[in-house]
C-alpha cells in the first residue's frame, strides 16, 4: 500500500511528480502572462484607431471650413475605415 514512499524508486517518483506540478506551473505562469500582454496591446491598438479616427474627422472638419463647405451632421467615414467592433483575431 505505501510502496511509493518506501526505498530510492519511490523517492524518486514522488520527485518527478512535483517537479511536473513546477514546470506546469511556470508554464501556466509564462501563457497567463503572455495573453495579460496581449489583451493590453490590443486595448493599446483600439485606442490608437479610435484617436485617428477622431483625427480624420477633424481633417475633414477642417478642410470644409477651409473651402467654405457646410460641414455634414453625420460621420460619413467609411465601413473600411471604421474601426469599432474591431475585433482582432488571435
Amino acid at each position: 500500500m505505501f510502496d511509493l514512499t518506501y526505498g530510492l524508486t519511490g523517492l524518486i517518483s514522488v520527485a518527478v511528480v512535483v517537479l511536473a506540478a513546477l514546470f506546469g506551473l511556470w508554464i501556466w505562469f509564462l501563457v497567463n502572462r503572455a495573453s495579460v500582454r496581449a489583451n493590453e496591446q490590443i486595448q493599446l491598438l483600439q485606442e490608437i484607431a479610435e484617436q485617428q479616427r477622431q483625427q480624420t474627422a477633424l481633417l475633414k472638419a477642417m478642410l470644409q471650413n477651409a473651402r467654405g463647405e457646410v460641414a455634414p451632421i453625420d460621420d460619413d467615414l467609411s465601413p473600411a475605415l471604421s474601426y469599432k467592433g474591431f475585433i482582432p483575431e488571435r
